[in-house]
């Protein structure tokens, strides 16, 4: 028989984890090959993989010239006497040959015959019409199997135990007590349904033979992000691996539903929101309910109204009910397995938070209306803060009461600095319950702070829409409100690319503030920002130095720190490297100080991040990306960490750590992607494309690709020429040279002055490149020639004219000149640390000296490069070398057969810590000891170790963790 595959009945679906289960499962099967009994016992909650699991176990002996024989018991049949069994073997007994049916003699064929539909006809005995002795029938069984295994091993497996009849039962344990050499038994359960007698059974072979027990433990998160197939810093994998709780089949459902699946309940959804739960999955939790007492029913439900974690005294108050019998109750929601006791005395969690989910949906509103109530009077009397109380007023506060729009407001007031999402559903909720005579100014309040919680949270056009709506509000003589909103929609203007909207309204609100004002300053650095993104880089410079000096003037601190990053990265774009790092050196010295920098200050140090690029800072970079990635990630300001993201892709790139830089720039694509925000789009696909450039051509394609499909809905984005750039320029490295050509000079035309001064010396390489391909040699000359106006002293810009420099002589047939010039560049680049960049100019070094018949430095050079390049994960240029290195007669493995999955960034810290001292030496006991945890323990994380690192071995660990020295 063919066994199943995938819980859904799908084939081919790869296993994702549970590497340690099955190095177990395939000793099992390796002891039955040699002749030994064994069985495999997989446990665990409902949706947890275990059939799925059962397919994987299924496949692998089938691969090893196993017979297979599967069946599984069903919950409407459970009545139907050995129905696991029947479907398990029926049909392969019928198939019996002469031999073994000899074997058997007439009795035994006939105590088969009385069960088995296949051996009933032809005369033989029914079921139906004879009483069986059941220990015959299952002697009988044991029989077949015996003579079945002498020819081939074989493996019986049951799914779904817990439903089988207790006739499939006893049958179990019987072949459980009598194991048959040759074979083995696979059960899968969940342990709470199964009877005792088959648990029994289960410990007692797990002592006299060769029994692998298997709990099935929930799915990581980054085993999650992998069945998802997304990264496991990704917001979908961690929404995804939190709303279903690591369990596959509902990480499956909630992915199918399309990520719609709000967690119950959140200021501004209705309760009772049914939406994103699969129907399959809710009917199979309801069902569950069916069986239970009405008070029994009333405490699970008043549970799932106080929370997940909840404890007695809350539940007590919400049924209004007697502790002892709520204690009750309790314990046998907890022998249905529906809720389960925690460490903590008094306190219970449900199964899993979709049960709660659908048993939250399953009661009646206005039930649920006064149990909201009576839980928010039970945390009143507590002395709960607002935002632990504020969930229970939303749900049951009606239209004009102020007792709950206060509370609402605080609530938001209190958690704004930390969880702006949350923040903008209290406000929300407090103005949905505003009585409609309100003060206009109350109104106004509670818009400004939604608008602006609702913007740190990335919701830039919802942010906006409100934002809108307060400016209707305001009279026409509140000047310092009206400017307010004004430059709170700019900026949101900006975010979404739109910058012509935005800059007849800060010119017209600028008008009209008294100079040298902190609001002056606010509307100045607006303007400077609006410049930037439309290319206006003297008018934005302008403004941005006046907004400074007024800065300083009020003596403001936090308004000096922002309109100085502003100027300096300004003064960078221009390549006042001088400024730049006059103002950057203060700054970065102001926020350091700062060590609980405040989230105001999230927007200026992304500023200084882009400054610290221009002026071959990138070490700094890239710790002020990590420091904005933690703050922004742990405020909940989800807009800053697609910026910060973008910043950490691009220095990782450039410092030569390419596998963390892809893994920064596909984050950026999702957070842009889940924003809906296009002004993200064209920088994060930008960034990605630029890092892949260097990986993988195929990929640099389709992120290029995107990020200009998403230029042309917001033409005026700010990161507008790294996606026209990094577009062309993998066009080029791909062999389409005019249109990548084409492409680098929309920027701009010949000069490229749509691009900051500052970064075109990273284009113009792939334009010489171009040129030279297209046999315009003169053309590739005028472009080196003009970079040497543009180095700005950097090291990096004269690595890159040393670099084009390079390619012209090489080209011109000046092999010595081209030889030297590479040279030359990579020292520039190896001074900033810009290793991928080094290693590509002793690439070129190589190919110089190999055409100037020097194969011998030719092959150092080409050796350096392809080492270097292998190791920071520079694949495609990687094989560039390799093919050079062939050619001179030195072999080298492509890059493709060397190990691209061993990637030791996506280990665990855990996991980190085992193959660290694999690496050192250690054994597992060893590991074990200095870690505190068991042996068992270190041998199921060291699977997951080489399954990561697409090794069987110890010393393949070894050589991924340190590649260099190990190669």
């Amino acid at each position: 028989m063919v066994a199943v595959v995938g819980a859904d009945g799908t084939r081919g679906v790869p296993l994702v984890g549970r590497a340690s289960e099955l190095q177990c499962v395939d000793e099992v099967l390796a002891g039955a090959r040699s002749g030994s009994a064994g069985a495999v016992v997989v446990w665990g909650e409902a949706g947890i993989g275990k059939t799925r699991f059962l397919g994987e176990l299924c496949g692998r002996a089938a691969a090893a010239q196993f017979e297979v024989l599967t069946g599984g018991g069903s919950e409407l049949e459970r009545e139907i006497a050995f129905g696991v069994v029947v479907e398990a073997v029926d049909e392969r007994f019928a198939a019996l040959d002469s031999q073994v049916v000899a074997e058997l003699g007439r009795d035994r064929v006939t105590e088969l015959a009385a069960v088995l539909p296949s051996l009933s006809r032809g005369g033989r005995r029914s079921a139906r019409r004879l009483v069986v002795e059941r220990f015959e029938f299952y002697r009988a069984v044991r029989v077949v199997f015996d003579q079945l295994a002498l020819r081939k091993p074989i493996v019986l497996a049951l799914d779904d135990v817990h439903w089988a009849d207790p006739a499939s039962v006893d049958l179990i344990v019987h072949l459980l007590r009598r194991p048959v050499p040759g074979m083995v038994l696979v059960l899968a359960y969940r342990p709470r349904r199964v009877p005792q007698l088959l648990l029994d059974a289960v410990m007692q072979a797990a002592c006299e033979s060769s029994v692998c027990e298997l709990e099935l433990a929930p799915l990581t998160l980054v085993e999650a992000a992998e069945a998802l197939g997304k990264r496991p810093d990704s917001l979908v994998a961690r929404t995804l691996h939190s709303e279903s709780g690591g369990n596959p089949f509902y990480l499956k459902q909630l992915a199918h539903s399309s990520g719609k699946l709000l967690p119950i309940p959140r200021a501004g959804e209705g309760a009772g929101n049914e939406a994103g739960i699969p129907v399959t999955l809710r009917m199979t939790i309801t069902s569950e309910l069916a069986g239970l007492a009405s008070e029994t029913l009333k405490v699970l439900q008043s549970g799932a109204v106080a929370g997940d974690p909840f404890d007695v005294d809350m539940v007590t108050a919400i049924v209004d009910a007697d502790e002892a019998l709520v204690l009750e109750h309790l314990d046998e929601l907890v022998a249905a397995d529906l809720v389960r006791p925690t460490t903590t005395p008094g306190r219970f969690r449900f199964r899993h938070p979709i049960v709660r989910r659908v048993i939250y949906d399953e009661t009646m509103p206005g039930w649920r209306f006064g149990a909201h109530k009576r839980a928010a009077r039970a945390l009143s009397r507590r002395g709960a803060p607002p935002g632990v109380r504020a969930h229970h007023i939303e749900q049951s506060a009606h239209a004009g009461d102020e007792e709950a729009v206060e509370l609402l407001t605080e609530a938001g007031r209190v958690v704004a600095p930390h969880a702006p999402a949350a923040a903008a559903g209290w406000f929300e909720a407090a103005l949905r319950l505003l009585p409609e005579s309100a003060a206009t100014e109350r109104r106004l309040t509670l818009l400004v702070s939604q608008a602006s919680a609702l913007a740190h949270s990335g919701r830039l056009r919802d942010s906006r829409t409100v934002l809108k709506e307060a400016l209707q509000l305001l009279a026409p003589d509140a000047l310092e409100q009206r400017l307010r909103i004004i430059v709170m929609i700019a900026r949101a203007d900006h975010g979404l690319g739109q910058t012509e909207d935005a800059r007849p309204l800060l010119v017209a609100a600028l008008g009209k503030t008294v100079a040298g004002s902190a609001e002056a300053v606010t509307l100045e650095m607006a303007l400077a920002e609006n410049c930037l993104m439309r290319r206006q880089w003297a008018e934005g410079l302008e403004f941005a130095s006046r907004a400074r000096a007024h800065a300083g003037t009020l003596g403001d601190t936090g308004l000096l720190v922002a309109a100085s990053t502003l100027l300096a990265w300004m003064a960078s774009h221009r390549g006042e490297v001088a400024q730049a790092r006059y103002l950057a050196d203060m700054v970065a010295e102001q926020m350091d100080a700062d060590l609980l920098m405040p989230p105001e200050l999230l927007e200026p140090l992304a500023n200084l991040i882009d400054t610290e690029f221009g002026i071959d800072r990138l070490r700094a970079a890239c710790r002020n990306a990590e420091k904005g990635l933690r703050i922004s990630r742990a405020s909940g300001h989800e807009h800053a960490v697609a910026r910060f993201l973008i910043g950490l892709a691009a220095s990782k790139r450039l410092l030569g750590q390419l596998g963390e830089a892809r893994r920064a720039a596909e984050s950026a694509v999702e957070m842009a992607v889940l924003l809906d925000n296009d002004q993200l789009r064209v920088a994060a696909f930008g960034i990605q494309c630029f890092v892949e450039t260097v990986c993988d051509r195929s990929a640099a394609l389709n992120a290029g690709q995107s990020g200009v499909q998403a230029l042309e809905r917001t033409p005026d984005a700010h990161y507008a020429w790294l996606a026209r750039g990094a577009y062309g320029q993998a066009l080029i490295e791909s062999g389409e040279f005019e249109r990548g050509r084409r492409g680098i000079l929309s920027t701009g035309g010949a000069d490229l002055s749509g691009m900051p001064p500052i970064v075109r010396s990273f284009f113009e390489p792939a334009l010489v490149k171009a040129e030279l391909a297209l046999g315009r040699i003169e053309a590739a000359e005028s472009i080196a020639h003009r970079m040497q106006d543009f180095t700005f002293n950097l090291r990096s810009r004269e690595g890159q004219l040393h670099y084009v420099q390079a390619q012209t002589y090489l080209a011109r047939g000046d092999f010595p000149a081209a030889t030297a010039a590479a040279q030359q560049a990579y020292e520039r680049f190896n001074t900033v640390e810009m290793k991928v960049d080094a290693a590509r100019a002793q690439l070129l070094a190589g190919r110089a000296l190999a055409r100037y018949e020097q194969n011998a430095s030719a092959v150092h050079h080409l050796e350096l490069a392809y080492r270097s390049l292998r190791d920071c994960g520079a694949g495609r240029l990687a094989d560039e070398a390799a093919r050079d290195l062939r050619v001179l007669g030195k072999p080298v493995r492509p890059w493709s057969e060397i190990g691209k999955s061993a990637d030791p960034a996506a280990l665990t810290q855990r996991e980190r810590d085992i193959a660290d001292r694999v690496v050192q030496g250690y054994t597992n006991r060893e590991i074990a000891e200095e870690l505190f945890i068991s042996p068992k323990t270190v041998e199921k994380h060291l699977a997951r170790v080489f399954t990561k690192l697409g090794t069987s071995s110890r010393v393949g660990v070894v050589k991924a963790m340190n590649p260099t020295t190990a190669r």
